[in-house]
């Protein structure tokens, strides 16, 4: 006896089944479908007893309408974005909609996933990553595909976008220090630019520069917990001329903490001040007490879901621009250590 594939279940099985016409069973399984209780749940009764799923991806093709969103994202091993990606699978799903995550390496092309994306026809697409090319953007306004930017830069007339103020980010690193006493500053950031890291070191540096104080950068091969753990191997032997040190990520932070601990025995704050960006979860967990400012993650997706859910009611309506403001967080690695 040989094994033969499992041939699919259809909807015309599942009409033949519960004695109804198939488009009574496309109806019973479409939100707001006119259909009696009691057809629904003859048809419902006929799809449980044959294993009947509903190929949403096909109805998509088929009515040229989808429930399905895309989510492309980057950097899925930091603490920030995946709590971002959860947060925004989540709220789609709470809306009827299914999400589709696809992630960016470094070395992959955003625009080669957004194409993929469109060939699903999604309902709509989220990007957490390196922002489109102009290309792809106006694809997805030729096909009146909401597409909604999250800290992807300052061109905001482009599509819709949310975005922390990263101005504010910096002007804020450098009061949280300087009002905690500490004078001779550092930053800590990636070598790989990007809006919002990047952003919030550079203005940082404008803001000391501004003031009158010379700022030490420190370059990291990336935003992770090892990339600042090896660079403070630089930072450390820069103790006797730094007092304080903004890390543009609280990943980088944990890591020159650490190391700066265990290889120079420095204390915190009374040899070095340091303050983070983002108030990822790890940032106040005992060992660490990080001072930060906090990037709301829930805020920001709340923002973007809502910005998609009008833009696919509204596909002409004027772009919206969400602009999140930061909240400093004192905690045990700043002289000051209240809000």
């Amino acid at each position: 006896m040989t094994d033969e594939p499992r041939k699919s279940v259809t909807s015309f099985d599942v009409a033949r089944r519960a004695g109804v016409s198939r488009s009574m069973v496309s109806r019973a399984f479409t939100e707001g479908g006119a259909i009696s209780d009691k057809s629904r749940q003859k048809v419902l009764k006929a799809a449980e007893e044959l294993g009947y799923r509903v190929n949403f991806l096909a109805r998509g093709l088929q009515t040229r309408q989808s429930n399905l969103v895309g989510i492309v994202a980057s950097s899925l091993d930091t603490p920030f974005r995946s709590r971002q990606v959860k947060i925004a699978a989540q709220e789609f799903i709470s809306h009827g909609y299914r999400p589709i995550l696809l992630t960016v390496d470094a070395h992959e092309s955003v625009e080669q996933l957004m194409s993929v994306l469109l060939n699903y026809n999604v309902a709509g697409v989220m990007v957490t990553s390196a922002t489109p090319s102009s290309k792809i953007i106006q694809e997805c306004r030729r096909l009146r595909m909401p597409l909604v930017l999250i800290n992807r830069g300052t061109n905001q007339d482009i599509a819709d976008t949310v975005q922390i103020d990263v101005q504010q980010a910096g002007e804020l690193a450098y009061t949280m220090l300087t009002r905690s006493g500490a004078g001779r500053l550092a930053v800590v950031h990636p070598q790989a630019p990007s809006y919002s890291v990047t952003g919030r070191a550079r203005a940082f540096i404008e803001k000391c520069h501004a003031q009158g104080i010379e700022v030490t950068e420190f370059i990291s091969a990336s935003q992770s917990y090892a990339a600042g753990y090896d660079v403070a191997g630089n930072l450390g032997l820069s103790l006797d001329q730094i007092n304080g040190v903004f890390c543009s990520t609280d990943l980088l932070a944990l890591g020159v903490l650490d190391r700066l601990r265990a290889d120079w025995n420095t204390r915190f704050p009374e040899d070095l001040q340091v303050v983070g960006c983002d108030d990822i979860e790890q940032a106040g967990w005992g060992s660490y007490q990080l001072s930060t400012m906090r990037q709301d993650a829930e805020e920001q997706v709340l923002a973007a879901v809502t910005q998609m859910l009008d833009r696919i009611e509204n596909p002409d309506a004027p772009i919206q621009n969400y602009n999140q403001k930061l909240t400093p967080i004192f905690r045990q690695t700043t002289m000051n250590r209240h809000d």
